[in-house]
Order: C-alpha cells, then sequence, then structure tokens
C-alpha cells in the first residue's frame, strides 16, 4: 500500500502510526512535512515543504486565512509534483488544522483520506477562560473562525475524521460530531513506568538522589513559562504557601526539549548552584517571585532530555499538571504512567482522565491557595496513596498505551477502507 503523511511537523501526532505502516516491508510511505526532529523512521522517507512566506497585515483574521492558503499552496505543489512522478497515495493521513491537506481531495480523489481533527474554536468556555467567562469582543473571535473553516473544510472532506479526546469531539458542530471516532493519542507505558520497575536500568543513574530525594518531598512542574493555558502563573503562585506549608518540600521545574529527545542518558541534573555566577538562579527567583529565603528549595531546570524528564517524574511526589479548556498534553499521562501523584485542574479536558481521589487530585485551576492546600495534603498522606498511584498507571495502561492505540487506529483505518471499497 501506497500511504502519505502531511503534517506542519514531523512526526508529530502521526509517530506512533508512522512506525506502524513503515514497519510493513510491502508498503511505501511517504511523510511531507516543514520542520521536525531529525529522527529516521524505518520505511519512512520524509519530504520537505518550504514553509510558507509570512504576510504581513494588520487584520489577524485576514494574516491568519492568508498564511494558511500559502501553506495549502505549498503543500498542493509538492503532491502535484508527487503525482507527475508516478506516485498515487491508496491512503493519505494528514493534519485538519494547518491547511496543508486543503487540497488533497482534487489532486488525488482516490485515495482514502483519514483526516486527525486538532481543536474546533467555539465561543463558550476555551474562549472566555481566562476572562473568567465574561464574553470577548467579537474581532477577537476572527481568526479562530478562521481556523474553523480548515478543519470544516479537511473534516467534511475526509472519508474517517479522527480526534484524540471526547473532549476535542464535543467541540465540533453537531454534523461533524457524528462522524468523528475517538482514537486516544497514547504513550509508551514500557519507557514511562515507576521507578522501581527499573531498577537495573537506574543504577548508577536516575537512583543517584542528586538532590536527597529520599529525605525530601519533591514537587514537579513541567511545561512552557509563556504559555498561559499550561497554568505556570497559576503554579508560581501557588509556591511561597506550598512551602511554607511544607518546610521539607522542594520543587523542581522543566520542560522536556524536543530537539535533544532521547539524546542524553543520565540522572536528574543538579540544581544550578550559585557558584555559576549566580545568574541563573537568581533569574528563576525572579520568574517565579519567590521569596529569597526559599531559593534553594526551588529549582528551575529548563529544558531537559526525555530520560531526565522521566528520572523526574520517578523521583517526583506530586506532579502539578494544570491545563486551561483545550486539548491536553501528554505530559499528563507521562506522569500517570510513572506511578505519580498528579495533582491537576479540574478542568473538562483533565476530567476526562482524572478522578478525583482515584487515580489522581483536582483542583481549582485559579484558587492558588486552594491548590497549595491540596499539595500540602496530597504530600502529608503520599505514603499511604499507593492505590491511587496504582490506579493512575493502570489508567493510561487500559486507555492510553501507544501499542494498544496504534492498533486500534490501524484496524480502524483498515476496516474504513474496507467498508469503503465494498460499497
Amino acid at each position: 500500500m501506497r500511504v502519505l503523511f502531511l503534517n506542519s511537523v514531523f512526526p508529530g501526532r502521526f509517530r506512533s502510526i508512522a512506525q506502524a505502516f513503515g514497519a510493513n516491508p510491502k508498503n511505501t510511505v511517504l511523510f511531507l512535512a516543514e520542520t521536525g526532529q531529525k529522527l529516521a523512521i524505518p520505511g519512512v522517507r520524509r519530504l520537505r515543504i518550504a514553509p510558507p512566506i509570512p504576510y504581513e497585515g494588520d487584520d489577524p483574521a485576514e494574516k491568519e486565512m492568508v498564511m494558511r492558503l500559502r501553506r495549502a499552496a505549498r503543500a498542493g505543489n509538492a503532491l502535484l509534483s508527487l503525482r507527475r512522478n508516478g506516485f498515487a497515495p491508496d491512503l493519505i493521513c494528514g493534519a485538519a488544522s494547518m491547511g496543508g491537506s486543503f487540497y488533497v481531495r482534487d489532486i488525488f480523489p482516490k485515495a482514502f483520506i483519514v483526516a486527525l481533527g486538532d481543536w474546533f474554536y467555539t465561543n463558550g468556555e476555551n474562549h472566555c477562560f481566562f476572562t473568567r467567562g465574561t464574553p470577548r469582543p467579537p474581532a477577537d473571535f476572527a481568526p479562530l473562525r478562521v481556523s474553523n473553516l480548515w478543519e470544516y473544510n479537511a473534516l467534511g472532506e475526509c472519508h474517517l475524521p479522527v480526534t484524540t479526546s471526547l473532549w476535542q469531539r464535543a467541540q465540533y458542530p453537531a454534523a461533524l460530531q457524528r462522524e468523528i471516532k475517538v482514537v486516544p493519542s497514547g504513550i509508551n507505558t514500557r519507557f514511562f513506568v515507576p521507578g522501581d520497575e527499573k531498577k537495573e536500568e537506574q543504577a548508577g543513574t536516575a537512583c543517584e538522589d542528586p538532590w536527597g530525594c529520599a529525605s525530601h518531598e519533591m514537587v514537579t512542574f513541567c511545561g512552557p513559562m509563556h504559555d498561559p493555558a499550561r497554568g505556570f502563573d497559576q503554579f508560581r503562585q501557588c509556591l511561597p504557601r506550598l512551602l511554607e506549608l511544607r518546610p521539607n518540600c522542594l520543587v523542581v521545574l522543566a520542560w522536556l526539549d524536543i530537539a535533544q529527545t532521547g539524546q542524553k542518558n543520565g540522572p536528574v541534573p543538579a540544581p544550578v548552584e550559585c557558584s555559576e555566577t549566580g545568574k541563573a538562579m537568581r533569574r528563576a527567583v525572579d520568574i517565579l517571585g519567590i521569596d529569597q529565603s526559599f531559593r534553594s528549595r526551588v529549582h528551575l531546570l529548563g529544558a531537559r532530555s526525555l530520560k531526565e524528564y522521566r528520572a523526574m517524574l520517578q523521583h517526583s511526589t506530586a506532579h502539578v499538571y494544570l491545563a486551561a479548556p483545550h486539548v491536553f498534553s501528554t505530559g499528563l499521562l507521562e506522569a500517570m504512567a510513572c506511578g505519580t501523584l498528579v495533582v491537576a485542574s479540574d478542568t473538562a479536558p483533565v476530567r476526562e482522565v482524572v478522578q478525583d481521589g482515584v487515580n489522581g487530585f483536582l483542583c481549582d485551576f485559579w484558587d492558588h491557595e486552594t491548590m497549595a492546600q491540596k499539595l500540602a495534603e496530597v504530600l502529608a498522606r503520599a505514603q499511604q496513596l499507593g492505590h491511587v498511584r496504582r490506579n493512575a498507571r493502570q489508567t493510561v495502561l487500559r486507555s492510553y498505551d501507544a501499542d494498544v492505540q496504534t492498533r486500534r487506529f490501524m484496524d480502524l483505518i483498515e476496516a474504513s477502507m474496507q467498508s469503503r471499497a465494498e460499497g
């Protein structure tokens, strides 16, 4: 079978399924993308598309429209080139949101098309979350309505529309919802495991306990500081009270370095010392806005490799995951798979995964005082919450294992293609 993937980033959300198709030597698999990781997937040939030339305009909606049309044109020209060279895909899998799949139905009308829906914007909870429900000016929604046009086109024109969560599907208009299948994003549950399940691998590395974690509580937070939807500011505001309530608590903040994923193999890195000019730690204190007396207990690590990131989750006593009503990231699943006690925001997409007191704990996204109290309570009871840790991992094994979900996706595509061929 000839398979073509279209995405702005390589391999992005298509990594697992591209690997699955590439593993079959009978398949010819091409992947068109603008940017991405320096990663080789066996059996998958990567082809680059030049990103669109930036459009300088004053109207955000116009700028959004022009950039997406330019991206669609670049991708369309690449598809025409493939057709001229004799490549006619049987199956095309493309992301709905970025415009790259805009012309696929016209260029390859016989291909079976799968569209992965990203997000459909509404004027509801997700749009007004940061205004606490107060309506925003109509102009604020204009660029988002342009984004929705691409979702309409991709999901309406494809043969199999798919998205990754019930919450995402619920945002689409009813006519589209009826057709969309839900296949959750999966994670590697053989890699993301509780620390005591990989002692032999961690010997001499992650288990060196660089901060003396055995004698301290450790609270972790992972996510970009610039993205309000990931709640960095809310977590920052809860820190003074948390550190006051739990004087034996260490706080570690980091995020996954995509460029270095899987490249390093070492322990959780030691905190930045003031001997290294002191500038890095002082910057961290300034960013976090915490009192100088707490400086030695809060460590801002920045980007870390995949194994360092995993080791941090495995050492964590409690992991904080905050998300506005939008698509939740796999970071939530990775922490749960490591058997970490997760304290997460009580928002709709998170509630699809986390049940308060069963496989994690929920707290108000906006109430940093209550967040600190909740964290303090979880830390105080950590030794008695083994059942919550186990339930967290079982949730991921049952519903979010990458191998299981990839197989489900493959079976769904195969069955849909067969149904189309017969009907």
